[in-house]
């Protein structure tokens, strides 16, 4: 009963921070897992993103997506967003955000910057979407090493998550000064560290 009862104001809790947001603008979200042995299993970079931020003493960011769109449910009287993301299972789609929000362990910043362009954005997603999740690309974006550089040799046919994101802001007219820009070198931290916007706490599980 306990349990039930914190899933419906988790659930709540959700829904009014989407319900808050400015539809016509764009919304980053950044993801924070919980070192836990179920955010291990969900997500297999976890342990690296960790190690990486050690490394270069980024803030550890090991998931970065945006809100592609927001539906309005008549019959609940609310609006449902939908992030547009990539995954090492399922690779670029279009995700549902309060479903991915309630199975998370782990904090959500949010980054609202100015208003879309909603035709490119609809576009970019056309484009995007079923293209492949690439796990080696993904590991190696942040080690500037020559070595790996030689490789591990990007493909246009798969990517990664701050791959995607980092094209989407391109598209959208943002200017990115980290790796002069080039997408398949950036980390989910590279993006965050860029500050486009204010930031601040969208949800903690």
């Amino acid at each position: 009963m306990k349990k039930n009862h914190k899933a419906i104001n988790k659930r709540k809790r959700i829904i009014e921070a989407v319900n808050n947001l400015d539809r016509n603008k764009i919304h980053v979200l950044y993801f924070q897992y919980y070192l836990n042995w179920h955010n291990f299993y969900h997500s297999p970079l976890l342990l690296g993103a960790k190690i990486l931020s050690l490394i270069t003493g980024k803030p550890c960011i090991d998931h970065v997506c945006h809100i592609s769109r927001f539906d309005y449910d008549r019959s609940k009287r609310r609006y449902n967003a939908k992030i547009f993301e990539a995954t090492a299972s399922k690779g670029m789609f279009e995700n549902d955000l309060l479903s991915k929000l309630e199975s998370i362990q782990g904090k959500v910043t949010i980054e609202t910057l100015g208003r879309v362009n909603k035709k490119k954005a609809k576009s970019f997603k056309e484009k995007y979407r079923g293209i492949a999740y690439s796990k080696n690309i993904a590991m190696f974006s942040g080690i500037d090493l020559k070595l790996i550089d030689k490789n591990i040799k990007p493909k246009n046919d798969s990517g990664f998550c701050s791959w995607l994101e980092a094209s989407f802001l391109k598209d959208q007219g943002y200017k990115i000064k980290a790796e002069k820009g080039n997408p398949f070198e950036l980390t989910p931290s590279d993006i965050y560290c860029e500050d486009f916007a204010e930031k601040r706490e969208f949800f903690r599980s």
